[in-house]
């Protein structure tokens, strides 16, 4: 639902006992209220620093009303295929399109079974449009993408069983 970029410090103690503050690098809110405070580090820098103990710190010293989980990513957290669809997902979702974003919830509505992407945009007759309502609809959880990695034309999709 939010995303907060670089949100207030966090006070923690050291292995030492020294007091020290760290400052996540987001706090998400999901659309259910929980949120997640995401510390974003270079694989190699994590490991280096031993990183993964010093956030075990900072968790225990995160209070629920600011975050109710804390996690590390890297670049090892994620595909790069996972990456480039979240990019695609960011810059869809900033243009909203409710005209296309009905037209294909009613497409999926009357979906029986597998298709493609491709299949659903020409029934829609909406071209790119309905290829980013679809893409939208695979992340509200409206859709089911059956191929991995990037979000295509030729992707299979499924509609979701609620």
């Amino acid at each position: 639902m939010d995303v907060w970029d670089q949100p207030p410090p966090i006070s923690y103690a050291d292995s030492h006992g020294k007091r020290r503050t760290h400052v996540f690098d987001y706090l998400a809110t999901l659309t259910d209220g929980r949120r997640i405070a995401i510390a974003v580090k270079p694989f190699a820098v994590a490991e280096r620093r031993n990183f993964r103990e010093t956030l075990n710190l900072i968790r225990a010293a995160t209070p629920l009303t600011y975050a109710h989980e804390v996690v590390l990513v890297t670049e090892r957290s994620y595909t790069p295929a996972a990456a480039r669809n979240a990019q695609k997902l960011h810059e869809f979702r900033r243009a909203a399109d409710l005209e296309a974003d009905d037209i294909v919830a009613r497409l999926i509505a009357n979906l029986n079974g597998p298709t493609t992407i491709a299949e659903l945009v020409a029934q829609s007759g909406l071209e790119g449009r309905a290829f980013r309502a679809v893409f939208r609809a695979i992340f509200a959880g409206f859709l089911r993408a059956l191929d991995q990695g990037d979000i295509l034309p030729s992707t299979t999709i499924a509609p979701e069983v609620m």
